[in-house]
């Protein structure tokens, strides 16, 4: 894992329940040009959001744009549900590991 940033909030040693934790993969279709073809800036505000209201969290964005599989075929696999795939179905079919989604 290649992490980018890690943000902490509130003092993450002591407290009776785990802290908050968000694992967010590098997506800058959505998280930067808010693309409509992902929801991955809809689930980082969403961590956000909660992040903000507890006491103690912590976010983790992993520099691996899209899952790992890369920016380029990330775009490729795009077309694929044009032609009928589903959205994870896109990604696999260029024969790539992905991995699933973290909230």
């Amino acid at each position: 894992m290649h992490v980018a940033a890690v943000l902490e909030m509130g003092d993450l040693a002591h407290g009776a329940l785990a802290p908050l934790v968000r694992i967010h993969s590098q997506c800058l279709k959505g998280d930067v040009f808010h693309s409509l073809r992902c929801d991955c800036r809809a689930q980082l505000d969403l961590a956000l959001h909660m992040i903000a209201e507890e006491d103690r969290s912590l976010l983790i964005y992993e520099h691996q744009e899209g899952r790992g599989i890369g920016l380029l075929n990330k775009l490729r696999a795009y077309e694929l549900p044009d032609e009928g795939a589903d959205a994870m179905g896109g990604q696999r079919a260029p024969g790539l590991r992905v991995r699933s989604a973290q909230l």
